[in-house]
């Protein structure tokens, strides 16, 4: 009797999990799922480099082109790619001397063509605007009287990367803040702003009144950019500004940059996350943080009128592998989001096949790199695109 009333005991405990197991799976809607539509192979010869974090497209004369910094390895040039015809369409060398020298640059971005581009540079303080054969327009000093180190490294890493591209709002650009000092507390978070402006007009270098938000749950001490750290596109249609912050699910909208709202951008993936501080130290606390679950870049497709956000997933450094490399083969998915912030889907995607961090919405969809050096049929000598469209999903559970 006392096992048949433990066998009825284990049934009705199993009964009662299958049942919230449902009804959890049951409360996510997801309508659409992303799906590999084509590839693009761009070529490129032996003095182009095939990673880049100055990626972009654009529109001009109703084509729709590729621009790609070609920055690394010393090299000093901007390349644009005829999107359509898969070719290079113009190649633009840059100089480092001279009148018309621009050295150190960290990264670069068109502004809605191919006649203006924005140039970050590297340790010297100071941006460039550049005409569509090289030539300099003009030049700004980015630094702060008050703080001679304060601007310039943000520069580098707000002003012209894919994932934290500058946007122009009244002939002012805007771009990420993003430099602290080694530990800062709640108080000290609060007080800095997220984003630096630059008349390029008067050449003024300013600050949005929008700070870091207090979203730790102690009073600690966090090293710099420890999960604050964040990604963000701005919307031109909506004048609207996305912010996806490295370590915390939900995601930052302002509009017209000044009301702050948040939205749940919550991977289903994933579990929670906040800003923390990580214990351990040295090498150990690098690796612990590079292989955290993190939020990387967030994309607006003005096209389709969507969001994407990519999420990490946790991953395991191997014992020959070096945390201050990005890991080769880690894991991540895409949510997606309507033109109301609200979540309609997320897709997973295999670690050993895209490079995630090196992607771009175009007219057909959003394009993500297969550059990757863990996919098997990794090729350094060409550019390979796949790209990917919507899918109506409704009814199925992806």
């Amino acid at each position: 009797m006392r096992n048949l009333y433990i066998f009825i005991c284990v049934l009705l405990m199993e009964g009662l999990i299958s049942c919230q197991n449902s009804l959890k799976e049951s409360t996510a809607t997801y309508d659409v799922c992303l799906t590999e539509s084509k590839k693009i192979v761009l070529p490129v010869d032996e003095n182009t480099y095939y990673l880049s974090k100055s990626i972009f497209q654009f529109e001009e004369d109703n084509k729709e082109y590729l621009f790609f910094g070609n920055f690394e390895k010393r090299q000093h040039e901007i390349l644009i790619y005829d999107i359509e015809n898969q070719n290079l369409y113009k190649r633009i060398p840059l100089e480092k001397e001279g009148p018309n020298g621009v050295p150190a640059i960290y990264g670069c971005i068109p502004y809605f063509n191919s006649k203006t581009f924005l140039v970050s540079q590297h340790n010297i303080g100071s941006t460039t605007v550049i005409d569509g054969e090289g030539n300099v327009l003009r030049k700004y000093n980015i630094r702060q009287p008050q703080n001679r180190n304060r601007l310039w490294a943000d520069c580098r890493y707000g002003l012209s990367f894919f994932y934290t591209p500058s946007f122009m709002k009244d002939s002012i650009v805007y771009f990420r803040n993003g430099i602290f000092t080694q530990h800062m507390n709640r108080e000290v978070w609060k007080t800095i702003p997220m984003f630096n402006s630059l008349n390029l007009k008067s050449g003024h270098i300013g600050t949005l009144p929008i700070n870091y938000p207090d979203i730790f749950e102690d009073d600690v001490k966090v090293p710099a950019g420890g999960g604050y750290n964040f990604t963000y596109d701005y919307n031109y249609k909506q004048e609207r500004l996305v912010c996806s912050l490295t370590g915390y699910d939900s995601i930052m909208v302002m509009d017209d940059l000044k009301q702050v709202r948040w939205y749940n951008g919550k991977s289903r993936y994933l579990k929670s996350v906040r800003p923390r501080v990580y214990e351990a130290n040295g090498f150990d606390w690098l690796r612990e943080s590079k292989g955290g679950i993190k939020y990387h870049n967030i994309m607006y497709d003005k096209y389709r009128n969507v969001y994407y956000r990519i999420a990490e997933f946790p991953y395991e450094f191997k014992p020959n592998e070096s945390a201050f490399d990005d890991p080769k083969g880690r894991e991540f998915s895409i949510i997606i989001f309507d033109k109301d912030l609200n979540i309609i889907g997320e897709t997973k995607f295999p670690g050993n096949k895209y490079l995630y961090k090196m992607s771009f919405v175009g007219r057909d969809g959003l394009y993500i790199s297969e550059n990757n050096e863990a996919n098997p049929e990794f090729d350094e000598d060409k550019l390979v695109f796949a790209c990917f469209t919507l899918e109506d999903i409704k009814g199925n559970d992806k």
